[in-house]
């Protein structure tokens, strides 16, 4: 970040209204001394002429000057610094006033700015003037005007919120990517998907995205679209490939642009979701998540498994496994060495310590289950038949959770499912499948199944707003 001085001017009760003040007395002082140096002057010229007695009375005039002058220059002084310094506090308190009513209010709102290219988050961004193009850094209740600064090519430039100064174009103080308003004056969720290589992590995304836009937003009343041009080309072209029966191109970037959602309603402010793909190499070295700044203020974590990177999984369906090994595509990464890679990046270099605890909700989601017969032993079939079984009243989420846990348990990941919840407060588990069933050249489109839910869990636990009444159920 720049620490370039503003290319703003400074206000007057900031530095000049100080400088005026102590003009204004010493030229008082000056002026009394110059009218006590003449008199005293015309006293010595009238004293040689031996004239006394008008040396006498202008003598007697300049020490009269002096005293009382002084006097009358003393207390004039003293009222006029008490009065300017009282209008000079007046103006501090209301600056005062502004300013933390301004903090107040974005942060009781959550409104902060946050980089969809680099991640970098900020109490604010750098303003541009719309005039000469300079750039201010410090666009706030300052030294340089509480409600307004004038740059120094004349344009007065808003100061605070209330001013909409979020009209003005502006940038991130880190990376200078412009950024769209709503990336500072909007609610925001952070939710990144993660897990190892080829865990169907983009296919994942895409997928709850569309249901989000076509299911869930409407029965909440939100109007969702994408905040930039270019992401909703993309996702209509993956969308198009979807329906062809083609899955998404893997994600190459380590750090990957945002993927910004806009969820907006008649009234109230307006929601900006900020979804996460990196690529599964960045979690097969610890040095690749150095970079990943939105682990700072996550919302939640998806974390994505894939079963058949876990080799009591491959053991098991080995006969079966090299038929269809190309479509499948098995992750190569253990689950737990992306968990503990995880971790470690939030230890060092984000201030987790080593016993302290996550504390955002994590969903663990087991993806594929459209391979073989994992639906059926794990998958919502096996939850009903759980349910039906039980002699109490079974809780469908305690049902799911337990299958689930204990299947990883079953497959040898005793060591995961402990680290998991020693170090993550709120876990639940989720089974899906990203693309309803294995590619082929088919041509058929894909059905994704069961992968709203998850994300869904994340944004309730953040907000009401996302959580359906029963009155919008009923519309």
């Amino acid at each position: 970040m720049s620490t370039a001085s503003e290319p703003a001017i400074k206000s007057y009760f900031f530095g000049k209204g100080y400088t005026d003040l102590g003009a204004t007395i010493a030229d008082s002082w000056r002026r009394n001394l110059a009218s006590a140096g003449e008199h005293f002057s015309k006293a010595s010229r009238h004293f040689g002429a031996d004239e006394k007695s008008q040396a006498l009375i202008y003598g007697t005039a300049a020490i009269s000057v002096v005293l009382f002058g002084t006097a009358v220059f003393l207390l004039a002084s003293a009222v006029h610094v008490v009065v300017l310094l009282t209008f000079f506090l007046l103006i501090y308190v209301g600056f005062t006033v502004v300013y933390l009513a301004e903090r107040g209010y974005l942060g009781c709102r959550r409104f902060f700015a946050v980089c969809p290219e680099c991640h970098s988050k900020n109490p604010l961004p750098e303003y541009y003037c719309p005039q000469c193009g300079e750039i201010h850094r410090r666009l706030i209740p300052s030294s340089y005007g509480i409600l307004f600064h004038v740059c120094r090519c004349g344009t007065k430039l808003p100061a605070t919120f209330f001013m909409k100064r979020g009209e003005l174009t502006s940038r991130c103080p880190d990376c200078e990517q412009v950024l769209d308003r709503l990336h500072l004056e909007s609610r925001k969720a952070f939710v990144p998907i993660v897990g190892g290589p080829a865990v169907g992590k983009s296919a994942y995304l895409f997928a709850a995205v569309q249901q989000l836009i076509d299911q869930q937003a409407p029965r909440l009343g939100f109007m969702p679209s994408f905040l930039e041009a270019g992401t909703a080309s993309e996702f209509e072209r993956v969308q198009q490939g979807l329906a062809q029966g083609r899955p998404p191109a893997k994600t190459l970037a380590t750090l990957p642009r945002a993927l910004n959602l806009k969820l907006e309603r008649s009234n109230g402010s307006p929601w900006l979701l900020y979804f996460y793909d990196p690529a599964g190499e960045a979690f097969a070295e610890t040095e690749g998540l150095l970079l990943h700044k939105y682990q700072e203020y996550l919302s939640g974590i998806i974390f994505l498994i894939d079963p058949f990177s876990i080799p009591a999984v491959v053991a098991e369906y080995r006969d079966r496994l090299p038929a269809v090994e190309s479509a499948l595509a098995p992750s190569r990464l253990p689950i737990e060495d992306a968990l503990s890679r995880i971790l470690i990046s939030l230890e060092q270099h984000f201030g987790l310590a080593k016993t302290a605890c996550v504390k955002v909700p994590t969903a663990i989601v087991v993806n594929k289950l459209d391979a073989f017969d994992l639906e059926q032993r794990i998958g919502e079939p096996a939850v009903s038949a759980r349910i039906k079984s039980s002699t109490g009243s079974a809780n469908e989420v305690q049902v799911r959770d337990q299958l689930v846990r204990q299947q990883l348990i079953a497959w040898d990941q005793g060591d995961f499912v402990q680290q998991l919840e020693n170090r993550f407060t709120r876990v639940r588990y989720f089974t899906c499948s990203s693309l309803g069933r294995m590619p082929d050249k088919s041509g058929r489109s894909f059905s994704p199944l069961r992968v709203l839910e998850p994300l869904m869990w994340i944004l309730e636990s953040g907000s009401s707003a996302f959580v359906v009444s029963q009155a919008r159920a009923a519309a």
